[in-house]
């Protein structure tokens, strides 16, 4: 009996090592948000009552947006490139509810937004000027931006 613990003890050892040395760790798949998106034919609706922080910077995207970087310098001052807007920089201290006017849209980009099944929306958690967190939500192109 004794041996048979002393087994089971050593076989949950190397399992727990084991685990800890295989794929990445929990905290690289971030933390769930309660996150709530949208659309009228005007406008893109947010209601985010889980996503706490200070201030956050939102982005509409036409295309799924890159992830923040692995290393803290290459966050400062990080966006996230050509298939996003910036549609606004929010408090987000008590989470965050708003809607987005289509069109605050760069006439520029219309036709790229114009042209996707769906858009993404990504929030952007600042520290000053550093990006310290990011979720997105994927959802349908409002039915006044879809495509002929």
């Amino acid at each position: 009996m004794r041996r048979d613990v002393r087994r089971l003890a050593g076989l949950l050892a190397v399992i727990l090592a084991a685990g800890g040395c295989v794929g990445e760790s929990s905290l690289d798949f971030g933390t769930p948000v309660n996150m709530h998106v949208w659309t009228t034919p005007t406008s893109v609706e947010v209601d985010a009552p889980g996503w706490l922080t200070d201030v956050s910077s939102a982005y509409l995207c036409f295309e799924q947006p890159p992830r923040l970087p692995a290393d803290n310098a290459s966050r400062e001052g990080w966006t996230p490139g050509e298939a996003c807007q910036d549609v606004g920089t929010f408090q987000t201290s008590d989470g965050l509810k708003t809607s987005i006017p289509l069109e605050r849209l760069d006439p520029g980009r219309r036709a790229a937004f114009d042209a996707a099944a769906d858009w993404y929306l990504l929030l952007v958690a600042l520290d000053g000027n550093r990006a310290s967190s990011a979720i997105s939500s994927r959802f349908h192109a409002p039915t006044s931006a879809a495509a002929p």
